[in-house]
């Protein structure tokens, strides 16, 4: 019997583990929301190695001291996962109906910490359990073991049960699988003591909550994570990469890549803002990147301030991408010079160098254009 229980808490740690594992590997924008979830988890696996290990050690006289204390931590284990799921339960709930759930986390807080005592009291005195002859023997006080966990989880279980709606469960047969599998893991444990502490069933609980609810929190924590990044690194104007995006992209330049960048800037912006109003402005300023994104082609385009655009070319080819910056002198001529430009090439690692250099070739063209014009820079 005992070996049936071993390979069946172990098969769960296993799957346990791997939702552990998993549980990482999201992005680290939504790794907040799993904290608690994640804390149980452990827990539940920490107690499906202590079950492993008490039930192997169970008539080995010579280990008799270990499973003494194999049995008062899985005990304390329980009493810890109830605490921690509560304060879980807390987070997972609506706002409006946190004041009561925490209320209720602090009153089981209280509550299993003293069970607590009463269980290290149990041990030390030999009232809860001892060892005789290697084997667990049960003191006067064992009737009590875990009842107060129970209470607490009946607890817990009723707030499912009523409050099922502010946990964004729609179905009540979820609340039935919720509510229902760690109720019958209970009750199973206290039928058949031979089971162990009861972490199998905490185990499947938790596989359960995790495919009803906590799955469906990471992946609303993931949309919301990439949505985030994108709007964090687009710029909502043109929905070209933005400052942060700028050296997002530069960050991933390898240094021996041959590389190519255009700065350019807008021409007579403020005069147009001035005169035609900011709306004018906004479109001149999609124009030109409108324009550097299609006579560019294979750049990453980039606008870095109000009306500077930066673009970044990898693994160029100079014979190519001189013809490109003469299409792209052609396309400004042929729309009014509404853009100065200036270009250089290099290496990877010499990237704002490389930058720098064509920032000050821009300034060349735009003192040039201003002197052809006549007009003033300032407006």
């Amino acid at each position: 019997m005992n070996s049936i229980l071993i390979s069946t808490d172990f098969v769960a740690s296993l799957f346990i583990l791997v939702i552990i594992i998993g549980l990482y590997e999201i992005p680290a924008e939504a790794i907040k929301t799993t904290v608690h979830f994640r804390r149980c988890m452990w827990i539940v696996l920490i107690g499906l190695i202590i079950e492993c290990l008490a039930m192997y050690l169970n008539g080995r006289e010579n280990l008799s001291f270990l499973l003494l204390f194999l049995n008062y931590a899985g005990y304390v284990l329980l009493d810890l996962l109830s605490i921690i799921y509560s304060f879980y339960l807390n987070y997972l709930i609506e706002d409006s109906e946190r004041r009561f759930t925490k209320l209720q986390s602090n009153v089981i807080t209280c509550v299993l910490s003293i069970d607590i005592c009463f269980l290290t009291v149990g041990v030390i005195t030999g009232k809860l359990f001892t060892v005789t002859n290697g084997y667990l023997t049960e003191g006067p006080w064992s009737g009590y073991t875990g009842m107060l966990c129970a209470l607490c989880f009946f607890a817990m279980c009723l707030l499912y049960v009523f409050k099922y709606k502010a946990f964004r469960i729609k179905s009540k047969f979820f609340v039935v699988l919720i509510v229902a599998v760690p109720l019958a893991a209970t009750i199973i444990g206290y039928v058949y003591p031979v089971s162990g502490f009861g972490f199998l069933g905490a185990a499947v609980s938790m596989n359960v909550v995790y495919v009803i609810l906590e799955s469906k929190i990471i992946a609303e924590a993931c949309a919301n994570a990439k949505m985030y990044n994108e709007i964090s690194e687009n710029d909502l104007l043109t929905g070209l990469k933005n400052r942060r995006g700028y050296q997002k992209v530069i960050d991933g330049i390898a240094d021996n890549d041959p590389i190519g960048v255009v700065f350019a800037d807008a021409n007579s912006l403020k005069e147009v803002n001035d005169t035609m109003g900011h709306e004018a402005g906004d479109k001149l300023i999609k124009r030109i990147a409108d324009i550097l994104e299609s006579a560019v082609s294979g750049a990453t385009v980039c606008r870095i301030s109000g009306d500077e655009f930066v673009c970044i070319m990898n693994n160029i080819d100079n014979g190519k991408f001189s013809e490109t910056m003469k299409n792209l002198e052609d396309i400004f001529r042929a729309n009014d010079r509404i853009a100065a430009f200036g270009y250089e090439t290099g290496a990877g690692k010499d990237i704002y160098s490389v930058i720098k250099s064509a920032e000050k070739k821009m300034y060349a063209d735009k003192h040039k254009y201003y002197m052809e014009t006549g007009k003033d820079r300032r407006r």
